[in-house]
């Protein structure tokens, strides 16, 4: 049995060197280092991937005068001087093009999934003057105030209660089914129309999943059958899967193609705002 999904869990007791050989001693194919999805070689050969699939690829060039702006009036450092410190331009990007891709007005109720602390429900809410919720299963159960806790697969709200709902930096971290239940569960919760944006969407020429193995070891994580596994010295998490594009479909696409639409995006100048950016590519899924 799984243990219960945290986020940034306690390390284990096991080194780096000793995490990977007890993965190795259970039988995994475990590859050394983290995903490479954003080299310019490993963008190509995975937007060829999913164009062999039969996907229509959007490309985005992030204005940064748009950007820029969009940072002044969301007042990150002066609200929230503490918001990933180490890792602000990519985060604060991402934000804004969900933001963009949502294309947020007033009369939208908006819910930001697997928020855990982040400040864009608040900004969504300050800037588009719509009403904004955050939701993640670290929070108390229930609905208090703007704030959803619980299994995001099983939201205590009724159907159609949302128009626009993201998923920044969270959808890879939802282990074993739960993000084929997710899916099915926004189906529910999305009223027709309504758009879910998932940046970055994680993507890999074949199905992988990254782990750091310190937090994953002994822990009994369940990591995709037929999916290659990388050990992330240092990453911190326990589970990130990237998607190939024919795993996306089987897991995703096809089992509510009755229920959404889906637009793929390859953002294919983040690097160029700042080096440490890593997104390259955004999905945007808009119920029938």
């Amino acid at each position: 049995m799984s243990t219960p999904y945290i986020y940034q869990p306690a390390t284990g007791s096991l080194s780096h060197a000793e995490a990977v050989q007890w993965f190795r001693e259970q039988g995994f194919d475990l590859v050394e280092g983290g995903i490479d999805n954003t080299s310019p070689a490993q963008v190509e050969r995975i937007l060829t991937t999913a164009e062999q699939c039969g996907w229509s690829w959007t490309p985005l060039n992030v204005n940064g005068a748009d950007y820029k702006n969009y940072y002044q009036q969301a007042e990150y450092d002066g609200r929230y001087p503490g918001y990933y410190v180490g890792n602000r331009p990519e985060k604060t990007l991402e934000h804004f093009l969900c933001v963009q891709l949502l294309q947020i007005q007033r009369q939208d109720v908006f819910v930001d999934l697997a928020s855990e602390h982040s400040p864009l429900p608040e900004i969504v809410g300050r800037l588009m003057g719509c009403s904004s919720y955050s939701q993640d299963i670290m929070y108390p159960e229930g609905i208090h105030g703007y704030q959803i806790g619980g299994d995001a697969c099983a939201m205590p709200v009724p159907a159609g209660f949302a128009t626009k709902a993201a998923l920044t930096c969270s959808l890879e971290h939802f282990e074993s089914d739960a993000d084929c239940r997710l899916f099915v569960e926004l189906a529910r919760v999305l009223a027709p129309g309504g758009k879910v944006c998932v940046i970055p969407f994680y993507l890999y020429h074949e199905p992988a999943v990254q782990t750091d193995p310190t937090y994953s070891a002994v822990h009994a994580v369940p990591f995709d059958p037929g999916a290659r596994l990388f050990a992330a010295e240092g990453w911190g998490n326990r589970h990130g899967r990237f998607y190939s594009p024919r795993s996306f479909i089987e897991r995703i696409a096809e089992p509510v193609a009755e229920a959404f639409t889906f637009d793929y995006f390859w953002i294919r100048n983040a690097s160029e705002l700042h080096p440490s950016n890593y997104v390259r590519f955004a999905l945007v899924a808009t119920r029938r």
